[in-house]
C-alpha cells in the first residue's frame, strides 16, 4: 500500500485538543482526533481501551494512507502506533511531544519507551525551550512549535449580566491546578465576578463547597464558548503547580489580546513575561496578581498584541521548516513512484 501523494494527517487520542485541530489544516492536512466507544473510560479497561483506539487509529491510517503522519503524545501508545505503521508502510513519522510526556508523574516511566520512538521519528515537536534541549541532546530532530493564536473570529462570546469586573480562571480542574487557592483568591476579590472553566465532575466537592459567592463555576464549554468567555473577560487568569507546563490557555488569552495572569513559572515567564503579570501559587498573591491586570488592563493588552506578532512569527517559521521535511519527503516518493513506474 503506497501513501497518497501529499496527504498529511494529524492523529491524537482525545476529545479536544485545539492545538491538534489547528495543526492539520495548518499543514495543508487534516485533523483526527480519536476517543471515546467501547470499552468505556474505566481505569480497570485501560489496557483493553487502548487496543480498541490502536485499532481505530489503524483503520484511519489504512484509510488515509497519509505521506506525512502526525501523532501527539501522551498517550505514548499512539506515537507507539504511528511507528509502526510508517515502518510496514513508509511515510514521513513526526511526534508532537506535549510536556506532560516528559515530565507528568503519570507518564516517567515511558521516557525510555518515548526516547526510543524519538529516534525512529523523522522529527519531534516540542512545546518548550527546555524540551528542545533536551530531545536534541538525544540526537534527535527537534523543533519547538508554539500553538496556534485563535481570534476573535472563533468565539462565541458570553452574555455578561453584571457590570462588575470579569475574572476568567481557564483550566479544566486538573490536578495540577491550584482550584482552592484560586477560591481562596476569589473570596479577596468581593467585587468581582470570578469565573472557573470546567467539568465541575472533576472537582472534589470539599473544594467546591468552599467557593466564595462571587464564584461561578461554568461548566464544560464547547470550544468557541471558551473562547467567548475568555474574550468577555476584564481579566484572564491561568494558574497552575506544574513547572514544566506550556499553559494553552496563555496562547488563547494573548491571541485574543486579554490581559493575562499566569503563575510564576519557568516556562510561562520565559514565553509570557513581557505581556502577563506573573505571581506565586498563593492565594493573596494571586489576588494581587488579578487586580493588578484590571487596573493595567489596557496596557497588557496592548502588550498581549505586540507578543501574539511575535509568537505567530516563530509559529509560522516552525511550521515552514515543517513544511518543507514534508515537501522533501513529497518529492521523495515521487522519485520512488517514477522508478517504479520505469
Amino acid at each position: 500500500m503506497k501513501p497518497i501523494a501529499g496527504r498529511r494527517l494529524v492523529v491524537a487520542w482525545d476529545e479536544s485538543q485545539p492545538r491538534t485541530r489547528a495543526l492539520g489544516p495548518a499543514l495543508g492536512g487534516e485533523s483526527h482526533l480519536i476517543y471515546g466507544g467501547w470499552p468505556g473510560r474505566q481505569v480497570a479497561l485501560l489496557p483493553l481501551r487502548y487496543l480498541a483506539d490502536a485499532s481505530r487509529m489503524w483503520r484511519v491510517l489504512r484509510s488515509r494512507r497519509p505521506e506525512a503522519l502526525v501523532v501527539i503524545s501522551p498517550p505514548t501508545v499512539a506515537p507507539l502506533v504511528g511507528c509502526v505503521w510508517s515502518l510496514v508502510h513508509p511515510c514521513l513519522l513526526v511526534v508532537d511531544c506535549h510536556t506532560a510526556a516528559l515530565h507528568s508523574p503519570k507518564w516517567g516511566w515511558t521516557l525510555p519507551l518515548h526516547r526510543l520512538l524519538f529516534c525512529r521519528a523523522d522529527a519531534v515537536l516540542v512545546h518548550t525551550e527546555e524540551d528542545e534541549a533536551r530531545v536534541s541532546r538525544w540526537g534527535v530532530p527537534a523543533l519547538l512549535l508554539p500553538d496556534d493564536l485563535p481570534d476573535a473570529d472563533q468565539a462565541d462570546p458570553s452574555f455578561r449580566s453584571t457590570s462588575v469586573p470579569r475574572v476568567v480562571v481557564a483550566g479544566s480542574f486538573d490536578r495540577n491546578e491550584p482550584v482552592a487557592l484560586t477560591l481562596a483568591a476569589a473570596a479577596l476579590l468581593p467585587d468581582m465576578e470570578v469565573r472557573l472553566t470546567g467539568d465541575v465532575r472533576r472537582l472534589a466537592p470539599n473544594v467546591r463547597s468552599k467557593a466564595p459567592a462571587n464564584a461561578v463555576f461554568t461548566g464544560y464549554l464547547s470550544y468557541p464558548q471558551f473562547l467567548g468567555e475568555l474574550l468577555t473577560a476584564d481579566v484572564v487568569a491561568a494558574f497552575s503547580t506544574d513547572r514544566h507546563i506550556m499553559n494553552r490557555a496563555a496562547f488563547e488569552a494573548v491571541g485574543l489580546g486579554r490581559p493575562l495572569v499566569l503563575s510564576d513559572l519557568p516556562g510561562l515567564r520565559a514565553r509570557f513575561g513581557e505581556a502577563a503579570v506573573l505571581c506565586r501559587n498563593e492565594a493573596a498573591a494571586m489576588a494581587q496578581a488579578i487586580r493588578q491586570a484590571h487596573r493595567d488592563g489596557q496596557e497588557l493588552a496592548k502588550l498581549s498584541q505586540v507578543l501574539r506578532g511575535r509568537l505567530q512569527a516563530q509559529r509560522e517559521a516552525a511550521l515552514a521548516e515543517l513544511m518543507s521535511m514534508m515537501e522533501m519527503a513529497s518529492a521523495g516518493w515521487s522519485r520512488g513512484r517514477v522508478r517504479s513506474a520505469s
